[in-house]
């Protein structure tokens, strides 16, 4: 996280020269961060990572503007917006899982609104989700459907 903690000032000069040394020496460089704006300034492409593994991944305009995963779109409502005049800020509800208590099936599901029983059973991988790839049973045909059953 090489911005964490830094002025605003020094925080652009880094951006600025990690994008020259990546345009000059065409080379990549991997960001870890939970800065949302540093990401949406310097990358490409963004993953989404929750309980240690990534549950979307994708061009980082589809990932901030199109979430596919309920992590994800949890996450991009967090952040407030200046136009909208709100007595509280978004929060996900719940808690992040221990990292040695990971629940059965997807390890978001009993954070998730929209979890189904498949979703408590077996753990997703990625699978095609519009422009990103995401972490999600409802992405699947044949569990969106069985999910849009179970919801009516």
């Amino acid at each position: 996280e090489p911005t964490t903690a830094l002025d605003v000032s020094i925080q652009a000069q880094i951006i600025t020269l990690l994008k020259s040394i990546c345009k000059e020496r065409g080379a990549a460089v991997m960001l870890i961060t939970h800065d949302m704006g540093v990401i949406a300034e310097t990358c490409d492409r963004v993953a989404v990572m929750y309980a240690g593994r990534i549950a979307e991944i994708g061009p980082v305009h589809h990932v901030i503007n199109q979430p596919a995963h309920p992590y994800t779109r949890g996450l991009m409502a967090c952040i407030p917006d200046m136009g909208i005049d709100r007595e509280r800020l978004n929060q996900i509800d719940g808690s992040m899982p221990r990292l040695n208590a990971i629940p059965q099936g997807c390890a978001f599901h009993p954070r998730c609104d929209q979890a189904f029983e498949r979703c408590r059973e077996q753990r997703p991988e990625l699978m095609p989700a519009g422009a990103t790839q995401a972490a999600c049973w409802l992405h699947d045909a044949t569990s969106a459907r069985v999910a849009a059953e179970e919801v009516a």
